[in-house]
């Protein structure tokens, strides 16, 4: 069985695997808007790119890809184009009906990549009501970026690091998908643009006075592949860490 693919074995092929050696890994993204020069489905690139790589250079275990989870929560990014959300119940439930038929069918290492922030409340109450009292199962929910520390943004990008405040398709995802799909970054459509102040509260009704229309929040400047390159190699590093420190005995 050559495949890391869930969906490419069979049942009795999933049946077969050893789940005391195996860890199911779900991808999760979005479909959000990522300025004019990345595509919407950035996020879930993103967190399959990273699922695809632990899954080749993990050699003390058995990683499997679930399918991942592209419709998500992503509803303060509707007021942009080609934006879909759902609602945060139905992700709690998603995340809950997913989890609970992954445990039922013998997954006890379960690994969950985040790579869209607004998910990661909802997966939380998802996951927590999917375990109920089990005592044998356990699910990590990592969020790429918290895996990476200041220091090492810093040596990887230099000045042009600003923080996670404003880092929505600008520099770290730009870098990152020069990487991953380069044939889907528009260069030539790259724009400088920013929020025009750094308030963090929200006004409801939905206010987006303070969101430039192109949908970038911060500056690309000093993006680059080989950048991005080095920062998943990091990414990889991290969660390596995290596998052998809660998954392996």
């Amino acid at each position: 069985m050559g495949t890391h693919n869930y969906v490419d074995l069979t049942g009795e092929e999933i049946d077969a695997l050893d789940r005391s050696n195996t860890i199911l890994l779900l991808p999760v993204g979005s479909i959000e808007q990522h300025g004019p020069h990345l595509p919407v489905d950035t996020d879930t690139l993103t967190a399959v790119h990273i699922a695809q790589k632990m899954a080749a250079t993990n050699s003390k275990m058995k990683l499997i890809i679930a399918p991942p989870f592209r419709y998500t929560y992503a509803k303060p990014s509707r007021v942009f184009a080609g934006t879909v959300s759902i609602d945060g119940q139905t992700l709690i439930k998603l995340t809950r009906d997913t989890m609970r038929c992954f445990i039922e069918l013998g997954f006890q290492k379960i690994l969950v990549i985040n790579a869209h922030m607004e998910n990661t409340d909802f997966m939380i109450e998802g996951i927590s009501l999917s375990l109920g009292k089990s005592s044998s199962v356990k699910i990590i929910l990592a969020n790429w970026w918290e895996l990476i520390v200041e220091k090492d943004l810093v040596k990887i990008f230099g000045p042009d690091w600003k923080g996670w405040v404003d880092e929505h398709a600008a520099l770290v995802e730009t870098s990152l998908m020069m990487y991953i799909t380069p044939e889907l970054v528009k260069t030539d459509k790259i724009v400088d643009d920013r929020r025009k102040s750094r308030f963090e509260f929200r006004i409801f009704p939905w206010d987006i006075a303070n969101y430039p229309a192109s949908g970038v929040f911060t500056s690309t400047q000093g993006y680059s592949r080989e950048k991005g390159e080095k920062l998943l190699e990091l990414i990889i590093q991290e969660i390596h860490q995290l596998i052998e420190e809660h998954f392996i005995p």
